[in-house]
């Protein structure tokens, strides 16, 4: 029997398929708000129910998500996206006349910036366009020597470990690191970043834009297309710069009911003035394996013009054998990391069990500014600390419809947004520059 002509064509098929599932994606967005979350176990219920609607988007952060109140933790996007939870490891860094030790410490304050990640799972609020956050942290200059013990190695040779070459802190009692940041996007949603410490000559700029992704089984967030990673400049040092790129991390634990954020695939660390490189390895975890161990890595020489654009791919297997291996570190990301130089004992890079957060100091919300983190959220915020969802999700949902009555009006005027903190042709480095009259309020 010949086939019949009223059979509709495969790809026809799998086009209305597409087109069904795409629709109930959108409709999966535009009944968030409308959920109903009581207590723990339902929160996560509900988050998965929308995430399982979500299987296949390439891009979950890009959909703008609007969840209810109930769905997320009372703080802004960019407090809570911040790489100095133990900012004596970043001032620590400038410590060592030791170029291998200066990329040491350059690791242990990497490690340290995961230490967010190592409690429960957090869903800040969504920055709003133009959003800025200003913080500080005032450091004590005791802390900093042997923040971590990279700073404990025994040698008495011309490279051990001074202050003297590297700042005036005979004559300060605390060091500042500030914090200042702006979302410069919000399709996609891309915030500019830069810490500094004028004391001590030190700076890191970059990029946060994250994608994220649902398969079912783990929800993975990665670095987005503009993100480049963490640029670290040691000005007092000929402006040594590090390239330190971000990590994967998958939620995993959504069968169990328990939530815990993974480190997955790889990151590097790169410094052509040094000539120094680090890969940074992670293990898959396995709910029954007795392995411990999560993270490994070497700290290796290169040459910048053969091998500057192929590290970003390797694995510890793919280092050549030309390039000389100069530490070994490895360990549990979430608890102990030890670091070993070639010949001698190993030792200690980060105890991230004994770190905590670091305490911040910013202004009291009455001298913010109206786009300042803080004040813009703190109406829902309040609101849901007092358990009031119902007041918080509507206090929400007006800040959300300002913030497209506000960018409607722009394109009707055929307006661009421009940034009052940073210069707008941060993309292609990754590397943003604070305006010289940016009105940052510290």
């Amino acid at each position: 029997m010949g086939k019949s002509a009223n059979v509709t064509p495969r790809n026809s098929v799998s086009a209305d398929s597409e087109a069904q599932r795409q629709k109930m994606q959108m409709e999966t967005v535009e009944r968030t708000e409308d959920i109903q979350v009581d207590g723990d176990q339902s929160k996560f219920s509900a988050i998965l129910n929308i995430l399982r609607k979500l299987v296949g988007v390439a891009d979950i952060i890009d959909m703008h998500l609007s969840l209810p109140s109930q769905l997320l933790d009372p703080i802004p996007n960019l407090e809570y996206w911040n790489y100095m939870e133990s900012p004596e490891h970043f001032i620590a860094i400038t410590e060592s006349d030791d170029e291998i030790e200066r990329m040491v410490a350059v690791l242990a304050w990497w490690f340290s910036k995961l230490l967010k990640h190592t409690g429960r799972v957090h869903k800040p609020f969504n920055s709003v366009l133009g959003e800025r956050f200003f913080c500080h942290w005032d450091v004590p200059c005791s802390a900093t020597s042997g923040s971590s013990d990279v700073s404990r190695r025994e040698d008495t040779s011309s490279s051990s470990i001074t202050n003297v070459s590297v700042g005036t802190d005979e004559t300060v009692d605390k060091l500042r690191v500030e914090y200042i940041t702006e979302q410069v996007s919000h399709h996609p949603p891309v915030s500019a970043f830069t810490y500094r410490c004028s004391e001590r000559g030190i700076e890191a700029v970059g990029i946060d834009h994250i994608k994220a992704k649902f398969t079912g089984l783990s929800a993975t967030v990665a670095p987005g297309s503009e993100s480049k990673g963490i640029f670290v400049t040691l000005k007092q040092r000929g402006n040594e710069t590090y390239k330190c790129t971000h990590p994967t991390g998958s939620i995993v634990g959504w069968l169990r009911g328990t939530l815990k954020v993974q480190m997955i695939e790889n990151s590097y660390i790169v410094c052509a003035k040094s000539g120094l490189a680090a890969v940074v390895e992670f293990k898959e975890e396995r709910w029954f394996s007795k392995d411990k161990g999560n993270v490994s890595g070497k700290v290796f020489r290169y040459n910048e013009s053969i091998f500057g654009d192929k590290i970003a791919s390797w694995r510890l297997k793919d280092i050549p054998k030309t390039c000389e291996v100069v530490a070994t570190f490895g360990g549990s990301w979430d608890q102990q990391v030890t670091v070993q130089r070639m010949k001698e004992p190993e030792r200690l890079l980060i105890d991230m069990a004994a770190l905590r957060i670091a305490d911040k100091s910013v202004k009291p919300l009455e001298e913010q500014g109206d786009l300042e983190s803080r004040r813009v959220w703190e109406p829902v915020a309040s609101k849901m600390r007092q358990g009031k969802f119902a007041e918080a999700s509507r206090t929400k949902r007006a800040i959300e419809e300002n913030q497209r009555t506000l960018a409607a009006g722009r394109k009707e005027r055929g307006e661009a947004f421009v940034p009052a903190l940073f210069k707008p042709d941060y993309s292609a480095s990754g590397r943003p520059e604070l305006l010289d009259n940016a009105p940052i309020n510290m």
